[in-house]
């Protein structure tokens, strides 16, 4: 596979420029101090997509980012083609094509599953943009993704407004959610989509900010990630329910009316959880019990039979107990592992860098504070929301990956909420020491 032509080298600068000077425009009328990390921001998520297409390219020289550009591209030329037939395909399903157009299945490989056939509709207006250059295409997808994280940073100096680098360093700073959730994956789209619904959700439902283009940014943001990759909504919506069980509680002044009702709203989330998989399972069979023991054994079987950088959590029995078992390892693997001597490419080496400054941070903040970390967590509900939400998605992913390469993709939608945890702890030892 080819490098980049001088063409599309060109094309990538023009519209850096414009999106730089755009962000340099819209900067000026701000005038509130973290504004300062907007455009390091903007340029640190250009080059997370830089070094992401320079990987796929140089070093894999194949994967699915392909796949999906080259779907787009070819959809996207049926727009100057045939419009009527662009916008046919763009609002129909993979499972049923219009007859007359079945042929396009053949044409894009892509085009034969519900989330990769929804991830090359919505990456055909950028393919059309960029002139169906993928390292032009790349930076759209790096831009969409620098929207995402600065809401998730507005987040994070809420809750800290006297460390905003620290909260920088946490939305932007983390190699693997700066690489591999800034280029042509779904993981880009269904980042940037939990990371506004986590904004929207928390300046909405926590601190009660009335906005109605607030709802229906994080209700369309919703529906992305619904579409792409379900099951990280399906683990956030309990953590969210949790959280807010704190922030109701919290307005309670009497302190056996809040144990009252804290037990009253524990048992509603708990009925919640229980009656939402099901309820899931009737919309949507690939929800089933039955269908989603078949993938979780498919992917073991799978990524034990490829080899390469594979992980495995021993013998895994498929049954509640069985999994339950599992969630130590599978947590392990996803916020500690791979261990050095695991790691069988330079790009596992930057992840096991990555796993091993988060272990070291985690083993010390868990010496120091040891169980107040649940008394310092709980006060803030937001906070539970978010450790939550990494403990439940971190289980998810750890235990049906299997491979520590895709693994360090799925991951993303928690890492920074895992790290900012850890710095949010780190903050209330040093606050303890000083008094």
């Amino acid at each position: 596979m080819g490098g980049f032509s001088i063409i599309e080298i060109g094309i990538w600068v023009i519209y850096f420029t414009i999106l730089l000077q755009v962000l340099l425009i819209y900067k000026q009328g701000k005038t509130e101090s973290y504004f300062g990390f907007f455009i390091p921001a903007f340029l640190l998520k250009v080059f997370g997509g830089v070094v992401f297409a320079i990987i796929y390219k140089f070093y894999y020289g194949y994967g699915d980012t392909f796949l999906y550009h080259e779907g787009a591209k070819i959809l996207g030329k049926t727009l100057f083609d045939e419009p009527a037939t662009y916008f046919r395909l763009l609002f129909s399903e993979n499972a049923n094509l219009p007859a007359d157009l079945s042929y396009f299945s053949q044409d894009i490989q892509y085009s034969r599953g519900a989330q990769e056939w929804f991830m090359v509709k919505t990456l055909s207006p950028f393919s059309i943009l960029s002139f169906h250059y993928y390292f032009v295409t790349t930076l759209f997808l790096s831009f969409i993704s620098f929207f995402g994280a600065w809401k998730l940073f507005r987040v994070f100096i809420d809750l800290i407004p006297k460390y905003k680098h620290l909260a920088f360093i946490a939305a932007f700073c983390i190699p693997s959610v700066l690489i591999w959730g800034g280029g042509i994956m779904k993981d880009t789209m269904t980042l940037t989509g939990i990371n506004i619904i986590l904004y929207g959700s928390y300046f909405l439902l926590f601190k009660k900010q009335k906005h109605f283009l607030l709802w229906a940014t994080l209700l369309f943001w919703g529906w992305i990630v619904y579409q792409l990759k379900a099951y990280i909504l399906i683990a956030f919506i309990p953590a969210l329910l949790f959280g807010l069980n704190g922030v109701i509680r919290d307005k309670i002044g009497s302190v056996f009316l809040r144990r009252i009702v804290s037990l009253a709203l524990i048992f509603i989330t708990s009925v919640a959880i229980y009656l939402g998989p099901i309820i899931l399972r009737d919309l949507n069979a690939n929800y089933s019990a039955s269908a989603i023991t078949g993938k979780v054994k498919g992917f073991h079987s799978w990524h034990s039979d490829v080899g390469g950088s594979t992980y495995d959590l021993g013998v895994v029995e498929y049954s509640l107990t069985g999994v339950i078992q599992k969630i130590p390892a599978s947590l392990n693997v996803t916020f500690f592992r791979p261990y050095p001597w695991e790691i069988s490419n330079i790009v596992g080496l930057f992840t096991s860098f990555e796993s091993l400054v988060l272990f070291g941070v985690f083993i010390y903040l868990l010496v120091k504070l040891r169980f107040r970390i649940i008394r310092i967590l709980n006060a803030e509900p937001i906070l539970i929301l978010f450790t939550l939400y990494a403990l439940i998605f971190g289980f998810v992913v750890g235990f049906t990956s299997y491979n520590f390469g895709a693994l360090a993709r799925y991951k993303i939608p928690v890492l920074s909420l895992f790290t900012f945890v850890l710095i949010y702890l780190y903050n209330e030892l040093k606050t303890e020491k000083k008094n």
